[in-house]
């Protein structure tokens, strides 16, 4: 009877086992590094053109990819090749306080409002991290390219 249910259970755990890892897999995504097929085996497909949505056990996660080198009639965007991941948003299904991920304050700025005066910003342009604060806890957190990639960001004036 052991034997039986072992067999039983064995592929459940495995298969759960497996999507636990994968929730939290999405933390090996590197701006200006992973591309969409990585992003992909990790996460599944997405059906945007140069985004990925998707709806994690911890939150929500926005991949932005890019949409090939710089080009003369485009303003903006990083020379890069298509289908690289250029940023990422992630917004916790449960926010918590800043002081609970004991972050070294001291490599952010902090920018208080901006777009949003409730919002305040705590921003490390060395290592391309901002976390948005609202009411005491981490509204959402953003990845991009760190500032040692600033010579790869396309120039702004369209030729």
């Amino acid at each position: 009877m052991k034997i039986i249910l072992a067999t039983l259970l064995l592929p459940s755990l495995i298969i759960i086992s497996a999507l636990t890892a994968c929730a939290q897999d999405w933390k090996q995504i590197v701006p200006l590094k992973t591309t969409r097929a990585e992003v992909e085996r990790l996460l599944g497909p997405s059906k945007g053109a140069y985004f990925g949505d998707y709806q994690l056990k911890e939150g929500a996660l926005f991949i932005e990819y890019s949409s090939g080198p710089c080009r003369p009639n485009r303003k903006g965007g990083w020379n890069v090749p298509e289908n690289i991941v250029v940023s990422m948003s992630f917004s916790p299904k449960h926010p918590k306080k800043l002081s609970t991920l004991k972050l070294d304050l001291t490599k952010y700025r902090k920018v208080v409002g901006g777009d949003t005066p409730t919002v305040t910003y705590y921003i490390n342009d060395d290592e391309g991290i901002v976390y948005a604060i609202q009411q005491g806890k981490v509204d959402y957190v953003e990845y991009g390219p760190s500032k040692k990639f600033d010579d790869l960001w396309c120039k702004d004036k369209p030729i």
